[in-house]
């Protein structure tokens, strides 16, 4: 069950000056990597982004535009800063931010974040127990559904534009240095075949335990 939030007291952002925009009108290749860092905000819970994939084409076997455009994958197809949100063996939605030019099937796929606010709320969503350690917010969505859980972000959400005033997610840019990022093959993409699901298109912030102890090889 999702668990709401006070409303808050300030206006939305002006989207349409959105920073992020320009950033994810690249590849996603190149858009991940420099999304760590940032922080996405939405249901009054804040947090930074930690990991992350990249999805890019539909030359990329592992990505769900693979076999083309349908009615499941039109949303990659659309421009930049539309959320692409799916639920992964209908258990568990994920949160992904289209990149790259209209018509370029494009995503990045938030893996996990490190609440920095709300982490109350968060838990509450999560049903955590206060026996749970949190490592300072690390470990309460240090993975993808965690994310979404976290957030309160759901197929509600699939196909809203950033600019969109439906849109619940506001992404801000880094508050300071962000600090040396490390890199491996995607997770769980072995069905991809070797030349994709090798491909080093996931990054996370250096030293970050909840990611590193999750490395293949």
């Amino acid at each position: 069950m999702l668990v709401a939030a006070s409303p808050s007291a300030h206006p939305p952002p002006d989207r349409e000056a959105h920073p992020a925009c320009t950033l994810l009108r690249l590849p996603a290749y190149e858009a991940a990597p420099r999304l760590i860092g940032w922080e996405v905000e939405a249901h009054g819970v804040r947090a930074r982004i930690t990991e992350v994939e990249a999805y890019q084409g539909q030359q990329d076997r592992a990505c769900h535009a693979a076999r083309g455009r349908t009615a499941r994958t039109a949303v990659l197809y659309a421009r930049a800063g539309t959320l692409y949100v799916y639920r992964c063996y209908g258990m568990h939605w994920m949160l992904n931010l289209v990149c790259d030019r209209d018509g370029e099937p494009a995503a990045v796929l938030v893996r996990s974040v490190e609440i920095i606010s709300g982490g109350p709320v968060a838990r509450a969503r999560r049903a955590l127990s206060d026996a749970v350690p949190l490592r300072d917010g690390r470990t309460i969505a240090n993975g993808p559904g965690k994310v979404c859980q976290a957030l309160a972000l759901d197929g509600g959400q699939h196909g809203v534009h950033m600019h969109d005033r439906a849109c619940a997610l506001t992404l801000h840019p880094p508050q300071g240095p962000v600090g040396a990022l490390a890199r491996s093959a995607r997770i769980g993409v072995d069905y991809a075949g070797p030349r994709w699901s090798r491909r080093r298109w996931r990054w996370w912030l250096r030293g970050f335990p909840v990611a590193e102890a999750r490395t293949p090889g």
